[in-house]
Protein backbone atom coordinates (compact mmCIF):
# COMPACT_ATOMS: atom_id res chain seq x y z
CA UNK A 1 0.00 0.00 0.00
CA UNK A 2 1.27 3.46 -0.87
CA UNK A 3 0.60 6.36 1.48
CA UNK A 4 -0.17 9.70 -0.14
CA UNK A 5 -0.70 12.90 1.84
CA UNK A 6 -3.29 15.19 0.25
CA UNK A 7 -5.34 18.11 1.51
CA UNK A 8 -8.57 19.74 0.37
CA UNK A 9 -10.89 22.40 1.72
CA UNK A 10 -13.51 21.29 4.22
CA UNK A 11 -17.19 21.96 3.82
CA UNK A 12 -18.91 23.38 6.90
CA UNK A 13 -21.85 21.08 7.68
CA UNK A 14 -24.89 21.83 9.78
CA UNK A 15 -25.83 19.49 12.61
CA UNK A 16 -29.11 17.59 12.68
CA UNK A 17 -30.22 15.12 15.29
CA UNK A 18 -33.32 13.59 13.74
CA UNK A 19 -34.02 11.62 10.61
CA UNK A 20 -37.15 12.47 8.59
CA UNK A 21 -39.74 9.72 8.32
CA UNK A 22 -39.93 10.13 4.53
CA UNK A 23 -36.92 11.03 2.45
CA UNK A 24 -36.21 12.12 -1.09
CA UNK A 25 -33.02 12.87 -2.99
CA UNK A 26 -32.97 16.50 -1.81
CA UNK A 27 -33.03 15.64 1.91
CA UNK A 28 -29.76 16.17 3.78
CA UNK A 29 -29.10 15.01 7.32
CA UNK A 30 -26.01 16.17 9.20
CA UNK A 31 -25.52 14.21 12.38
CA UNK A 32 -22.90 13.86 15.08
CA UNK A 33 -23.04 10.15 15.90
CA UNK A 34 -21.98 9.20 19.43
CA UNK A 35 -19.70 6.20 19.86
CA UNK A 36 -19.69 4.05 23.03
CA UNK A 37 -16.75 6.01 24.51
CA UNK A 38 -18.59 9.32 24.08
CA UNK A 39 -16.69 10.57 21.05
CA UNK A 40 -18.73 11.82 18.10
CA UNK A 41 -18.16 11.25 14.39
CA UNK A 42 -19.69 13.50 11.76
CA UNK A 43 -21.97 11.80 9.22
CA UNK A 44 -23.60 13.64 6.32
CA UNK A 45 -26.37 11.77 4.55
CA UNK A 46 -28.58 12.63 1.62
CA UNK A 47 -31.06 10.89 -0.63
CA UNK A 48 -33.41 7.98 -0.07
CA UNK A 49 -33.46 4.25 -0.61
CA UNK A 50 -31.49 1.22 0.43
CA UNK A 51 -28.93 -0.05 0.95
CA UNK A 52 -27.17 2.97 2.42
CA UNK A 53 -23.81 3.81 0.84
CA UNK A 54 -21.01 4.78 3.28
CA UNK A 55 -18.20 6.93 1.82
CA UNK A 56 -14.74 6.87 3.46
CA UNK A 57 -12.03 9.17 2.05
CA UNK A 58 -8.30 8.54 1.82
CA UNK A 59 -5.48 9.90 3.95
CA UNK A 60 -5.62 13.67 4.42
CA UNK A 61 -9.05 14.01 2.77
CA UNK A 62 -12.27 14.76 4.58
CA UNK A 63 -15.82 13.94 3.52
CA UNK A 64 -16.05 16.97 1.22
CA UNK A 65 -13.95 15.09 -1.38
CA UNK A 66 -17.14 13.16 -2.25
CA UNK A 67 -18.95 16.34 -3.39
CA UNK A 68 -18.93 15.25 -7.05
CA UNK A 69 -20.22 11.79 -6.21
CA UNK A 70 -22.68 12.04 -3.32
CA UNK A 71 -25.40 14.14 -5.02
CA UNK A 72 -25.64 11.67 -7.90
CA UNK A 73 -25.67 8.69 -5.56
CA UNK A 74 -28.52 10.35 -3.66
CA UNK A 75 -30.66 9.99 -6.78
CA UNK A 76 -30.10 6.24 -6.63
CA UNK A 77 -30.11 5.40 -2.92
CA UNK A 78 -29.20 6.77 0.52
CA UNK A 79 -25.61 8.13 0.48
CA UNK A 80 -23.63 8.96 3.62
CA UNK A 81 -20.12 10.42 3.87
CA UNK A 82 -18.33 10.43 7.21
CA UNK A 83 -15.25 12.06 8.69
CA UNK A 84 -12.84 9.80 10.53
CA UNK A 85 -11.74 10.78 14.03
CA UNK A 86 -10.02 14.16 13.97
CA UNK A 87 -11.19 15.01 10.45
CA UNK A 88 -13.81 17.63 9.61
CA UNK A 89 -16.17 18.07 12.55
CA UNK A 90 -15.49 14.65 14.05
CA UNK A 91 -13.98 14.49 17.52
CA UNK A 92 -10.34 13.38 17.73
CA UNK A 93 -9.68 9.79 18.70
CA UNK A 94 -7.05 8.11 20.84
CA UNK A 95 -3.60 7.73 19.30
CA UNK A 96 -2.24 6.03 17.36
CA UNK A 97 -4.83 6.24 14.61
CA UNK A 98 -3.87 2.81 13.32
CA UNK A 99 -6.01 0.52 11.18
CA UNK A 100 -7.38 -1.33 14.20
CA UNK A 101 -8.78 1.88 15.69
CA UNK A 102 -10.05 3.14 12.33
CA UNK A 103 -11.83 -0.17 11.75
CA UNK A 104 -13.34 -0.16 15.22
CA UNK A 105 -14.58 3.41 14.76
CA UNK A 106 -16.22 2.53 11.46
CA UNK A 107 -18.05 -0.47 12.88
CA UNK A 108 -19.14 1.44 15.99
CA UNK A 109 -20.39 4.29 13.79
CA UNK A 110 -22.50 1.88 11.75
CA UNK A 111 -23.89 0.32 14.94
CA UNK A 112 -24.75 3.71 16.45
CA UNK A 113 -26.11 5.59 13.44
CA UNK A 114 -29.80 5.93 12.73
CA UNK A 115 -29.02 4.90 9.15
CA UNK A 116 -30.10 1.34 8.39
CA UNK A 117 -28.01 -1.43 6.90
CA UNK A 118 -26.90 -3.48 5.19
CA UNK A 119 -24.34 -1.00 3.88
CA UNK A 120 -22.38 -0.59 0.67
CA UNK A 121 -18.93 0.64 1.65
CA UNK A 122 -16.92 2.89 -0.68
CA UNK A 123 -13.33 3.41 0.46
CA UNK A 124 -10.63 5.50 -1.19
CA UNK A 125 -6.89 4.83 -1.24
CA UNK A 126 -5.48 3.78 2.16
CA UNK A 127 -9.02 3.53 3.59
CA UNK A 128 -9.32 0.22 1.75
CA UNK A 129 -7.42 -1.54 4.54
CA UNK A 130 -9.89 -0.66 7.30
CA UNK A 131 -12.76 -1.31 4.87
CA UNK A 132 -11.60 -4.86 4.20
CA UNK A 133 -10.90 -5.44 7.89
CA UNK A 134 -14.43 -4.26 8.73
CA UNK A 135 -15.98 -6.64 6.21
CA UNK A 136 -13.81 -9.51 7.43
CA UNK A 137 -15.09 -8.90 10.98
CA UNK A 138 -18.76 -8.12 10.24
CA UNK A 139 -19.60 -9.25 6.72
CA UNK A 140 -23.29 -9.65 7.61
CA UNK A 141 -23.84 -5.88 7.82
CA UNK A 142 -22.38 -5.16 4.37
CA UNK A 143 -24.03 -5.55 0.98
CA UNK A 144 -21.01 -4.70 -1.16
CA UNK A 145 -17.72 -2.88 -1.48
CA UNK A 146 -16.18 -0.37 -3.90
CA UNK A 147 -12.47 0.35 -3.50
CA UNK A 148 -11.27 3.54 -5.17
CA UNK A 149 -7.66 3.21 -6.32
CA UNK A 150 -6.11 1.01 -3.65
CA UNK A 151 -2.45 0.59 -4.43
CA UNK A 152 0.77 -1.36 -4.40
CA UNK A 153 3.34 -1.65 -1.66
CA UNK A 154 5.70 1.34 -1.54
CA UNK A 155 8.72 -0.94 -1.32
CA UNK A 156 7.66 -2.65 -4.55
CA UNK A 157 7.18 0.66 -6.33
CA UNK A 158 10.55 1.96 -5.11
CA UNK A 159 12.29 -1.05 -6.63
CA UNK A 160 10.60 -0.43 -9.97
CA UNK A 161 10.90 3.37 -10.06
CA UNK A 162 13.78 4.76 -7.98
CA UNK A 163 13.61 8.16 -9.71
CA UNK A 164 9.90 8.41 -8.96
CA UNK A 165 10.48 7.18 -5.40
CA UNK A 166 13.03 9.94 -4.75
CA UNK A 167 10.60 12.62 -5.97
CA UNK A 168 7.76 11.05 -3.99
CA UNK A 169 9.84 11.00 -0.82
CA UNK A 170 10.74 14.67 -1.26
CA UNK A 171 7.10 15.59 -1.81
CA UNK A 172 6.03 13.64 1.24
CA UNK A 173 8.68 15.33 3.37
CA UNK A 174 7.53 18.79 2.27
CA UNK A 175 3.87 17.99 2.93
CA UNK A 176 4.58 16.47 6.33
CA UNK A 177 6.65 19.50 7.33
CA UNK A 178 3.60 21.69 6.75
CA UNK A 179 1.25 19.31 8.54
CA UNK A 180 3.57 19.08 11.54
CA UNK A 181 3.68 22.87 11.69
CA UNK A 182 -0.11 22.95 11.74
CA UNK A 183 -0.29 20.34 14.49
CA UNK A 184 2.17 22.42 16.54
CA UNK A 185 0.10 25.59 16.09
CA UNK A 186 2.75 27.28 13.95
CA UNK A 187 0.69 27.74 10.76
CA UNK A 188 -0.08 31.42 11.28
CA UNK A 189 -0.73 33.82 8.38
CA UNK A 190 2.41 35.74 7.57
CA UNK A 191 4.79 33.32 9.29
CA UNK A 192 7.71 31.84 7.37
CA UNK A 193 6.26 28.31 7.43
CA UNK A 194 2.86 29.61 6.35
CA UNK A 195 4.41 31.26 3.31
CA UNK A 196 6.60 28.23 2.58
CA UNK A 197 3.50 26.01 2.60
CA UNK A 198 1.71 28.19 0.07
CA UNK A 199 -0.35 30.37 2.42
CA UNK A 200 -3.13 27.77 2.84
CA UNK A 201 -6.67 28.79 3.85
CA UNK A 202 -6.95 28.99 7.61
CA UNK A 203 -10.35 27.24 7.48
CA UNK A 204 -8.97 24.29 5.49
CA UNK A 205 -7.14 21.14 6.66
CA UNK A 206 -3.85 23.02 7.08
CA UNK A 207 -5.66 25.32 9.50
CA UNK A 208 -6.86 22.52 11.77
CA UNK A 209 -4.48 21.31 14.47
CA UNK A 210 -6.87 18.45 15.22
CA UNK A 211 -6.94 17.19 11.64
CA UNK A 212 -3.19 17.64 11.23
CA UNK A 213 -2.58 15.45 14.28
CA UNK A 214 -4.91 12.78 12.89
CA UNK A 215 -3.22 12.82 9.47
CA UNK A 216 0.24 12.54 11.03
CA UNK A 217 -0.83 9.53 13.07
CA UNK A 218 -2.59 7.83 10.15
CA UNK A 219 0.53 8.38 8.05
CA UNK A 220 2.69 6.33 10.41
CA UNK A 221 3.54 2.83 9.10
CA UNK A 222 1.19 0.17 10.42
CA UNK A 223 2.59 -3.17 9.22
CA UNK A 224 0.63 -5.09 11.86
CA UNK A 225 -2.66 -3.67 10.59
CA UNK A 226 -1.77 -4.32 6.96
CA UNK A 227 -0.70 -7.89 7.74
CA UNK A 228 -4.18 -8.64 9.11
CA UNK A 229 -5.80 -7.94 5.74
CA UNK A 230 -6.29 -11.29 4.07
CA UNK A 231 -5.24 -11.07 0.42
CA UNK A 232 -5.78 -14.66 -0.69
CA UNK A 233 -8.12 -15.21 -3.61
CA UNK A 234 -11.68 -15.55 -2.36
CA UNK A 235 -10.84 -14.39 1.18
CA UNK A 236 -13.81 -12.00 1.15
CA UNK A 237 -16.11 -14.80 0.06
CA UNK A 238 -18.77 -13.75 -2.43
CA UNK A 239 -18.95 -10.12 -1.29
CA UNK A 240 -19.80 -7.97 -4.35
CA UNK A 241 -16.61 -5.99 -4.99
CA UNK A 242 -15.47 -3.50 -7.63
CA UNK A 243 -11.93 -2.14 -7.56
CA UNK A 244 -11.37 1.08 -9.49
CA UNK A 245 -7.74 1.53 -10.57
CA UNK A 246 -6.38 4.84 -11.87
CA UNK A 247 -4.64 4.39 -15.21
CA UNK A 248 -2.88 7.75 -15.41
CA UNK A 249 -0.56 7.54 -12.39
CA UNK A 250 3.19 8.00 -12.20
CA UNK A 251 3.59 10.53 -14.99
CA UNK A 252 6.63 12.77 -15.38
CA UNK A 253 4.72 15.39 -13.40
CA UNK A 254 5.01 13.04 -10.42
CA UNK A 255 8.77 12.72 -10.91
CA UNK A 256 8.80 9.37 -12.71
CA UNK A 257 11.37 8.79 -15.40
CA UNK A 258 9.86 7.85 -18.79
CA UNK A 259 11.40 4.38 -18.56
CA UNK A 260 9.74 3.81 -15.17
CA UNK A 261 6.18 4.77 -15.98
CA UNK A 262 5.08 1.55 -17.68
CA UNK A 263 6.46 -0.65 -14.91
CA UNK A 264 4.97 1.48 -12.15
CA UNK A 265 1.55 1.52 -13.75
CA UNK A 266 1.68 -2.23 -14.31
CA UNK A 267 2.55 -2.86 -10.66
CA UNK A 268 -0.28 -0.59 -9.49
CA UNK A 269 -2.77 -2.33 -11.77
CA UNK A 270 -1.61 -5.79 -10.69
CA UNK A 271 -2.07 -4.84 -7.04
CA UNK A 272 -5.64 -3.74 -7.76
CA UNK A 273 -6.32 -6.99 -9.60
CA UNK A 274 -5.10 -9.03 -6.61
CA UNK A 275 -7.42 -7.10 -4.31
CA UNK A 276 -10.34 -7.66 -6.70
CA UNK A 277 -9.60 -11.39 -6.62
CA UNK A 278 -10.13 -11.43 -2.83
CA UNK A 279 -13.83 -11.86 -3.63
CA UNK A 280 -15.25 -14.53 -5.88
CA UNK A 281 -17.46 -11.73 -7.23
CA UNK A 282 -14.67 -9.20 -7.50
CA UNK A 283 -14.01 -7.08 -10.58
CA UNK A 284 -11.31 -4.56 -11.45
CA UNK A 285 -12.06 -1.54 -13.65
CA UNK A 286 -9.38 0.71 -15.08
CA UNK A 287 -10.12 4.45 -15.04
CA UNK A 288 -7.69 5.62 -17.67
CA UNK A 289 -7.93 9.40 -17.23
CA UNK A 290 -7.58 9.46 -13.44
CA UNK A 291 -4.34 9.82 -11.51
CA UNK A 292 -5.55 8.85 -8.02
CA UNK A 293 -8.51 10.83 -6.65
CA UNK A 294 -11.00 9.17 -8.98
CA UNK A 295 -14.02 10.49 -7.10
CA UNK A 296 -12.92 14.03 -8.00
CA UNK A 297 -11.31 13.43 -11.41
CA UNK A 298 -13.76 10.88 -12.86
CA UNK A 299 -16.77 10.81 -10.50
CA UNK A 300 -18.97 8.90 -12.96
CA UNK A 301 -16.68 5.88 -12.58
CA UNK A 302 -17.47 5.74 -8.86
CA UNK A 303 -21.18 6.37 -9.39
CA UNK A 304 -21.40 3.61 -12.02
CA UNK A 305 -19.52 1.19 -9.75
CA UNK A 306 -21.94 1.80 -6.87
CA UNK A 307 -24.91 1.42 -9.18
CA UNK A 308 -23.58 -1.94 -10.36
CA UNK A 309 -22.84 -3.11 -6.82
CA UNK A 310 -26.48 -2.41 -5.95
CA UNK A 311 -27.47 -4.81 -8.74
CA UNK A 312 -24.91 -7.40 -7.60
CA UNK A 313 -25.63 -7.38 -3.86
CA UNK A 314 -26.30 -10.71 -2.25
CA UNK A 315 -30.02 -11.51 -1.80
CA UNK A 316 -29.49 -12.43 1.88
CA UNK A 317 -28.01 -8.98 2.59
CA UNK A 318 -31.38 -7.35 1.97
CA UNK A 319 -32.74 -8.93 5.12
CA UNK A 320 -29.61 -8.73 7.28
CA UNK A 321 -30.02 -6.91 10.57
CA UNK A 322 -28.23 -3.54 10.47
CA UNK A 323 -26.79 -3.74 13.97
CA UNK A 324 -26.26 -7.46 14.37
Amino acid sequence: MIVLVMTVGMAEPQQSSERPAVRNETDTDDAMVSLPDGRRLHLKCTGAGEPTVILDAGLGLDSSIWARVQPSLAKITRASAYDRAGYGRSDPGPLPRDFARRTSDLLELLDATMETGPFVLVAHSAAEVSARLAIAQRSEIFAGLVLVDPGANLETLTGIGPVWASAHQAGQAAALKCIRATAAGEMRPGSAIYIECGSPPTDGPLGSRQMAAAVLSENEPDPTGVSKVETAAGSLGDMPLIVLTAGNKFGVNEGAAPAEIIGLRRAWSEAGARIAASSTRGEQRMVQNASHVIQYEEPEAVIDAVRDILKMRRPESASAAPNS
